[in-house]
């Protein structure tokens, strides 16, 4: 298993061969997708397979990019990433990019699970006060988890602000029974 600290590496040369923030977001797309596929079981473990040679790895991983129209430069990285043995750890180098990425654009991810699908002006509302917080452009991310009852859970930059009924709920109770 890879190191975050090697991961970081990989993902900081890959931003380092660029600064134009249109570009930046399209190879972190096309990193991302490329890692999903060669994430796939199967896919996974043909590249695995002590029976390919690295050539043949580079080929096979260079084919799965030309069919998800991945452009040359991350095509290029990614031979590089395959020819060092570190396929299998592309996820974590995207990841690694994504979040390198989101600190050179001045913007952060939150997760915000919600006790059933939020309507746009919930989400828009909390997002604006998402920001006001961490003083940057809020990615968020949407889940639905049906157990909060009410109300949603948002996770930012490690915190975890709980303003789901449930929790409220059984904080309620301790204060009930003592």
């Amino acid at each position: 298993m890879m190191s975050l600290k090697a991961a970081r590496r990989y993902a900081r040369a890959l931003i380092g061969l660029s600064r134009e923030s249109a570009q930046l977001e399209r190879w972190g797309a096309e990193l991302e997708r490329l890692a999903r596929a060669a994430a796939d079981p199967e896919v996974a473990t043909l590249l695995a397979s002590p029976t390919l040679t690295p050539q043949a790895r580079v080929q096979t991983i260079d084919h799965i990019a030309e069919r998800l129209a991945v452009g040359f430069p991350v095509r290029s990285f990614v031979a590089v990433v395959t020819r060092h043995g570190r396929v299998a750890e592309l996820e974590a180098i995207s990841q690694a990019y994504q979040h390198m990425l989101d600190e050179h654009l001045g913007r952060t991810r939150a997760t915000l699970t919600f006790a059933r699908e939020p309507d746009d002006a919930q989400v828009k509302m909390l997002v604006e006060r998402l920001a006001a917080i961490a003083g940057k452009t809020i990615i968020p991310i949407i889940k639905v988890d049906a157990a909060l009852l009410g109300g949603v859970t948002t996770e930012l930059e490690g915190r975890i602000y709980d303003g789901s009924l449930s929790t409220q709920l059984a904080e309620a109770e301790k204060r009930l029974c003592g």
